[in-house]
């Protein structure tokens, strides 16, 4: 079931991944307005919700509004620095970071795939498969420079999935909408603490956070919420999160998918030329992966 909500979830992905594209808000702005209209939306709802009876529960909250705030930040950093595709070409290798994190914090999963050699050397094959698809997807210059700035991208974006794992655990199946609303609310606030401390740290100006082209885009915020919900969803039901990280890449099949469409309108897509060999080694993949975790 969990596959379900990832398919959904890589789906708004690639709907808020345009609809940014489209809006081209500044990253400093856009990473304000990235955690505060979430916990904007989401806090006249708050009377009505079940509150989760775990404390734990609300600090790793909080602790993932930090983490994400971090990765966010070293990543809109390296874009800058480095270019879009190149940085994004690195991506998919947090993969096997989310992989090794999540059998730290739970070592009794090695030793269930220890008893198994051979899904877990399946695993393996369909993780490495997906990074190799997806990496090879994106051709750019990947300096070794690169990569050892991204080292703590990877490392907090392995956090990222595993704490909303352990965020995810404290629930039951009836309290997952609230467990899933306070976890989008209470991290979208501390994201937009920390971005606007920033921000105004930076001396940037105040009155762009109120400019009528950007707030005109912000709403496009509304897909992170539906893409945040649906993963949240995925991660309860998953053994392990990096399988969610792992499969979110189908999103590069809706971008596929959304470059036909453009073509058939007489549109540059920007990504028409994907290669369908590699498109199908990510599905195939995927595939396996679904069916070793069933």
């Amino acid at each position: 079931m969990w596959f379900l909500y990832v398919v959904l979830a890589s789906f708004w992905a690639t709907v808020y991944y345009f609809g940014n594209q489209i809006a081209n808000i500044t990253p400093n702005v856009f990473m304000i307005y990235r955690g505060a209209i979430p916990a904007l939306l989401l806090l006249p709802f708050l009377p009505f919700v079940s509150y989760i009876q775990v404390w734990q529960f609300y600090a790793f909250c909080v602790l993932q509004g930090g983490v994400i705030a971090f990765v966010d930040y070293r990543n809109f950093k390296a874009m800058r620095a480095w270019g879009a595709e190149a940085v994004s070409a690195l991506h998919p290798l947090s993969i096997g970071a989310v992989f090794i994190l999540w059998i730290l914090v739970k070592p009794q999963i090695l030793l269930g795939y220890m008893n198994d050699w051979g899904r877990f050397c399946l695993i393996i094959i369909a993780l490495c498969g997906i990074i190799y698809a997806v990496v090879s997807l994106k051709k750019s210059t990947r300096s070794k420079q690169i990569l050892q700035y991204l080292q703590p991208y990877f490392i907090g974006v392995a956090f990222i999935d595993v704490i909303n794992k352990q965020c995810m655990s404290y629930v039951d199946a009836d309290l997952l909408p609230y467990a899933s609303y306070f976890y989008i609310m209470i991290t979208g606030a501390v994201i937009a603490i920390i971005n606007f401390f920033v921000y105004v740290k930076n001396n940037n100006k105040i009155n762009l956070l109120f400019d009528k082209s950007n707030l005109k885009y912000s709403l496009i915020i509304i897909f992170l919420i539906f893409f945040m919900v649906s993963k949240n969803y995925a991660i309860f039901e998953v053994s392990n999160p990096s399988f969610v990280t792992a499969t979110l890449y189908l999103y590069i099949v809706w971008i596929m998918i959304a470059g036909q469409i453009m073509r058939m309108c007489g549109k540059d897509g920007g990504y028409l030329t994907i290669n369908r060999g590699k498109v199908f080694i990510l599905l195939a993949c995927t595939v396996l992966l679904v069916l070793l975790d069933s």
